[in-house]
């Protein structure tokens, strides 16, 4: 009956990964209840080696967004659900994962905007030059070319930025999850 209650809490409490990855790896689970029944010990025994199936799924799961980040090139959604995974570890990760994570997202924020206003400011710059009276026409054309150009740059920047936050992030989770791990065990 032990057998029973620990698959089925750890099966539900993996449900947002794919059942076909859940069931290769509640083969591994299942697989150890099997070999401590042939070795004599008992289901209570089977499942405080394995431990608590919550803690089993966190992890597994904090694995399993890594990847699905990494896969996707460190696409920042799935870099902030791994995050959000590792979060649920513990109260450390809360601390030094989830908050410099929120401050940088932050930053990169800020970066973006800076980069689309100073590219929508040469919207400004070409209708100052045909109806204002501070610049000539070609003085706003000008002036709009560079703010465009200065856009892009800082738009690109931004962009390098972020798939290197995204990547550096991916690095210390994996970091974090062996620490915890040596630390578990």
């Amino acid at each position: 009956m032990i057998r029973e209650q620990y698959l089925g809490q750890l099966w539900e409490l993996l449900s947002p990964v794919p059942e076909h990855l859940r069931r290769e790896w509640m083969y591994d689970y299942e697989e150890h209840f099997r070999m401590a029944a042939e070795h004599g010990r008992s289901e209570a025994e089977a499942a405080h080696e394995l431990g608590d199936p919550r803690l089993i799924a966190k992890e597994l799961l904090l694995n399993y967004r890594v990847g699905q980040a990494e896969n996707k090139s460190g696409s920042i959604t799935l870099v902030s659900r791994a995050v959000l995974a590792a979060v649920s570890l513990g109260f450390f990760n809360l601390v030094f994962v989830l908050g410099p994570y929120i401050a940088l997202l932050g930053v990169l924020l800020a970066l973006w905007a800076t980069a689309v206003g100073v590219g929508l400011s040469s919207v400004m710059a070409i209708y100052e030059g045909l109806y204002g009276g501070g610049i000539t026409m070609l003085q706003g054309a000008f002036l709009a070319m560079v703010l465009i150009a200065l856009g892009m740059l800082i738009g690109a920047g931004a962009h390098w930025l972020t798939r290197a936050v995204a990547k550096m992030t991916l690095r210390y989770l994996k970091f974090n999850s062996r620490v915890m791990r040596v630390k578990k065990g």
